[in-house]
């Protein structure tokens, strides 16, 4: 079960840096935000943040630690992994609009959140634009999202879209400082893994790819060279040849 681990404040925050407040400036930020306070809550892997189709009136989140994953299902029990949110990430935005959330939140790992008051930060952003226009700016993050994996699904090819799932997985990683060196050490870039967040499973069904074409690719690039693999993480050896697969740079098709 999820619970309260205590009451955060957002001029204290360590992910403020990553949040909708990381464009307001320090000397007018107390004065900004004054007294909002927010609730962290703790999850455990596979707990469920909220439900598709349940009310947003009260909350928005926003990820402090671990990642979480996004999904839509239809009637008939069926699943589709839309994405997967770093820290930093604010979701379950859909009650700024009065509309019931649009998809499932489930913690892919043990994770903490920022549960933030929707009334209270409505008002935030009516008072401040900094504030509205950085929501403004995760509702065409999310957006530009969506139209990327459709684009991909729709006009790639199964290797060009994993190819290109491992590498933005890696950028994604990077800009938020998620690296897992294999020893705890500091290494150079070649020797850095990364957690694999989803199962081969699921990133079929974020792909739209089976399992088996899933697992063929991996077992193919790791004989070329392209990847390492071991306990769930991943650690790339050749970007280049794997941004050629994905048909992302000059050299695609050559």
């Amino acid at each position: 079960m999820p619970q309260l681990k205590s009451i955060g404040h957002c001029l204290t925050c360590p992910v403020r840096h990553q949040s909708i407040f990381s464009g307001l400036p320090e000397e007018s930020l107390k004065d900004t935000i004054g007294d909002f306070k927010t609730s962290i809550m703790v999850f455990e892997e596979d707990e469920i943040i909220f439900n598709q189709d349940s009310d947003s009136s009260e909350s928005v989140y926003t990820l402090r630690k671990g990642l979480i994953k996004i999904c839509k299902s239809l009637p008939d029990g069926r699943i589709q992994i839309m994405r997967v949110l770093v820290p930093g990430c604010l979701f379950g935005i859909d009650g700024f609009v009065g509309e019931a959330y649009n998809h499932t939140a489930r913690a892919l790992t043990d994770c903490e959140v920022c549960k933030l008051p929707l009334e209270e930060l409505s008002e935030l952003r009516r008072n401040n634009p900094e504030i509205d226009r950085a929501i403004l700016a995760r509702f065409i993050k999310n957006l530009r999202q969506t139209e990327d994996m459709l684009l991909e699904l729709g006009a790639k090819k199964a290797p060009e879209k994993l190819a290109t799932y491992i590498l933005k997985l890696s950028e994604s990683y990077k800009a938020n400082g998620l690296k897992l060196s294999n020893d705890g050490a500091n290494l150079s870039n070649k020797d850095v893994w990364h957690s694999l967040p989803l199962s081969r499973s699921e990133i079929g069904s974020l792909l739209g790819l089976t399992i088996e074409t899933v697992s063929r690719f991996f077992s193919d690039w790791k004989r070329k060279g392209f990847i390492k693999e071991s306990k769930g993480n991943i650690q790339i050896l050749n970007a280049a040849g794997l941004k050629k697969v994905a048909c992302i740079d000059d050299s695609c098709g050559k």
